[in-house]
């Protein structure tokens, strides 16, 4: 979608790179699927640099969210016990 709008735009990669902010690697990237999932502001820059309207801003920010996990945690990796549950000698009640 990014390099579809980017065209329409008549813009080079490196002209929206100038125009957004982003590095030329970043939305080569992008564009290649090397990278699936920008940061908001990232897009919001993009779509600044191509002159989105309000409606092609908003569908270029809901396919960046596409994919995206709110809650993603690395495997094997809890959140810490309420203090509670902790005895003083530092193991589980």
């Amino acid at each position: 979608m990014l390099r579809q709008s980017r065209l329409e735009a008549s813009l080079t990669i490196e002209a929206l790179a100038e125009a957004s902010g982003v590095s030329v690697r970043g939305i080569g990237d992008l564009e290649r699927g090397r990278r699936a999932t920008p940061q908001r502001g990232t897009v919001a820059a993009l779509a600044d640099g191509l002159g989105l309207g309000e409606a092609e801003r908003e569908r270029l920010l809901a396919a960046a969210r596409t994919g995206r996990n709110p809650r993603y945690r690395p495997a094997g990796c809890l959140p810490f016990p309420a203090a509670s549950t902790i005895s003083s000698a530092g193991r589980r009640s």
